[in-house]
């Protein structure tokens, strides 16, 4: 009996295993087909939108969702390209300052944010994330584009607001009623760009109520007055030495503010001994190379009779390199003098076509270069005569061209002017003509300190002279010749 109560047993634990197996076995072949369901849900999904933004992403607002990259931009410029233009409110310490986006320098990167946008929310470029998959029951999913800083946003800051920062000072050496002083350091300030930038990169990106403040925060010197004291005694002692400096026949003394402008007081403290700035010897080294370097002027000979034009002059450069290098050695050993480095060149020899051109006219003719300021006189080939003249000045310049002498009078008078004008030839009806520097009903006369300058009406004035030299030369019917 017990025999066959155990078999019943084992049968019946046989029927209840096999139940449960069939039930597993059902269960993963739904579990099986539901995951293959997914599996095909969600690679079609992920295919959709292969090429194309996820569904319900947004950018400032508006629904850039399954759009591909053209439409994108295109959804971009059209939220941003106004944006840019909307104004945002900068206070700093009480000064305050309205500027839109644009202006501020900030605008979106429309290379970069497309990119950005069609991959936001994606593994790999394809698969729609986790995260993504858990924000779609918001139905609104942010997205940010990449912002793009035309120029660097210190720049802008700096420009906005120049009186926000100031540059730290170390102390500095200074020479008071003969005696070397130390000035004490000062301490500077600088715009904190961080805060800034982020302030407004979010309000571009994000929108913001309000205004942003900005701020600034103190910065110090790299050295104090007291690291400074120990070098004094060394600083008032090169001081004392005044340097004699020569350069091509001329000299100059290094002057006692010039040694303490030329000591680097920085160095000076980190290197523990009396150190010359490389940069300060090179500035004041340019400086005194203004005063020396001239440029070369070739010696001129005229082509028309081989006359000498001009003598020309050797130039001169300072060797500003080989010069710094001989200060620093007189400074350091305490030398009382410096030969400065100058080289020069030699004079050239140059021919040069004169101001006149020579047998124009068959005859006797006059001439006058507008650029030389200066009236010759011809027959044919030969010149018989130059004068220095004063010619019309730029808002009323004598005019140029082909004339001729239409009439003379040794003592015209100008009613306009009310001035009279010696040995007057008009040249252009009666406006314009050759004469002697113009004289008042006073007496008084024009200084001959003009001729060489164009400061007249129009008129060509000659000095006393040479007026009445041109007159009594030239005949009624005489060519002129005017011509820069």
């Amino acid at each position: 009996m017990a025999e066959e109560i155990k078999k019943a047993k084992i049968v019946e634990t046989i029927k209840n295993t096999a139940k449960r197996f069939r039930f597993g076995k059902y269960f993963l072949a739904a579990f099986l087909c539901l995951l293959g369901v997914l599996i095909l849900f969600y690679g079609g999904f992920a295919y959709a939108y292969k090429d194309k933004s996820l569904p319900f992403i947004k950018v400032d607002g508006e629904d850039l969702g399954g759009l591909n990259k053209g439409q994108i931009i295109s959804k971009l410029q059209e939220i941003f390209i106004e944006k840019n233009n909307q104004k945002i409110e900068i206070e700093f310490e009480g000064e305050k300052i309205s500027k839109s986006y644009i202006e501020l320098g900030v605008t979106i990167d429309y290379v970069q944010s497309p990119g950005k946008i069609l991959n936001f929310g994606k593994l790999a470029g394809i698969f729609p994330s986790p995260a993504y998959l858990r924000q779609t029951t918001d139905k609104e999913i942010y997205a940010l584009p990449v912002k793009l800083w035309i120029k660097a946003p210190e720049k802008t800051f700096l420009e906005l607001f120049p009186s926000k920062k100031a540059d730290p000072e170390n102390p500095k050496l200074k020479l008071e009623n003969d005696e070397v002083k130390i000035e004490d350091e000062k301490a500077g300030y600088a715009i904190n760009y961080t805060r800034l930038k982020n302030g407004i990169e979010g309000c571009f990106l994000l929108g913001c109520s309000g205004k942003l403040y900005g701020e600034k925060y103190p910065t110090k010197s790299n050295i104090v007055t007291s690291d400074l004291v120990p070098f004094l005694d060394a600083i008032k002692e090169v001081s004392r030495s005044r340097i004699l400096l020569s350069y091509s026949y001329r000299r100059t003394y290094l002057e006692r503010e010039n040694i303490l402008e030329l000591i680097d007081v920085e160095r000076t403290v980190l290197n523990q001994k009396l150190t010359f700035g490389d940069q300060s010897i090179e500035d004041y080294l340019k400086e005194l190379s203004k005063k020396i370097n001239q440029r070369a002027r070739p010696k001129q000979i005229s082509t028309y009779d081989g006359s000498l034009v001009s003598e020309g002059r050797e130039g001169l450069k300072v060797d500003e390199k080989k010069s710094k290098e001989i200060l620093v050695n007189a400074l350091n050993n305490k030398e009382t003098k410096a030969t400065l480095e100058v080289t020069t060149s030699e004079i050239e020899t140059e021919y040069v076509a004169p101001g006149f051109t020579p047998g124009k006219y068959p005859g006797r003719y006059i001439e006058i270069n507008l650029s030389e300021q200066m009236l010759y006189q011809f027959e044919g080939s030969n010149m018989v005569g130059s004068h220095k003249v004063s010619t019309g000045k730029w808002s009323m310049p004598t005019p140029i061209g082909e004339y001729a002498i239409n009439n003379k009078d040794p003592r015209a008078y100008s009613q306009k002017y009310g001035l009279y004008m010696p040995y007057w030839m008009s040249f252009i009806g009666s406006d314009y003509g050759i004469h002697e520097l113009p004289e008042w009903p006073s007496g008084a006369k024009e200084g001959e300190s003009h001729l060489g300058t164009p400061v007249s009406h129009g008129c060509v004035r000659l000095g006393r002279g040479s007026a009445e030299t041109v007159y009594n030369w030239a005949d009624i019917g005489t060519p002129v010749y005017i011509h820069r």
